[in-house]
């Protein structure tokens, strides 16, 4: 099977998961045609931003499933993306059966979870329901944030213990307190300054199974 990251990918990366949902779109159908009706599941998928990112991209709503721990939140997603099935639940328990999904996505979830055990359960529960031949996101911080207490550094030894070791890692997003400040030309000047590789603050992680 191809990689799914492309090499030199990373600055083409420009503006967070925004780009995400053309250049990972057509990994994404592949996956999106096999497997269970909802091949896709979005764990801890907020208001739906990412799922109604991917439907733009040519998947079907009926394919795409999501999770979020907040009522409001799911009912907020269920309203943008008409036709996915989006329920309330826990990250650490997921209620469905295994290898149900060709896809899971664990999108800047991990790290919001207050544990390094509530991490190792999130992998490991995004692993079992994952299909064979199936592929699990991670897209996490790769450095810790001062700035916010509230977030967990998501280790190696984190992937490992919840079975998720990568077989894929692309390290992405300019620091975001630079490039908040670059004014003029941001487009040209984020660009030249993501290929530098200490100023990515973020990763992207692909594990299959």
């Amino acid at each position: 099977m191809p990689p799914l990251f492309a090499s030199g990918d990373a600055p083409s990366y420009e503006r967070l998961m925004g780009r995400w949902s053309r250049r990972l779109a057509p990994p994404f159908l592949d996956f999106a045609a096999i497997g269970t009706p909802a091949a896709i599941l979005d764990v801890g998928c907020g208001t739906g931003w990412w799922m109604r990112a991917l439907v733009e991209a040519g998947v079907e709503p009926t394919r795409l499933a999501g999770i979020d721990i907040q009522p409001e939140r799911v009912e907020a997603a269920r309203r943008a993306v008409p036709g996915a099935a989006i329920e309330v639940g826990d990250a650490g328990r997921l209620p469905f059966a295994d290898q149900s999904f060709s896809v899971v996505l664990q999108l800047t979830l991990l790290s919001s979870l207050g544990s390094h055990g509530a991490i190792r359960e999130a992998l490991g529960e995004g692993i079992r329901v994952l299909a064979p031949s199936g592929v699990l996101l991670v897209y996490e911080p790769r450095v810790p944030n001062p700035l916010n207490r509230h977030t967990v550094l998501v280790r190696g030894s984190d992937l490992e213990a919840g079975g998720a070791t990568p077989n894929e890692r692309l390290s992405l997003t300019l620091m975001p307190a630079l490039a908040r400040r670059l004014g003029a030309g941001t487009e040209h000047r984020y660009k030249r300054l993501s290929r530098l590789p200490f100023l990515r603050t973020h990763r992207l992680i692909a594990y299959r199974r």
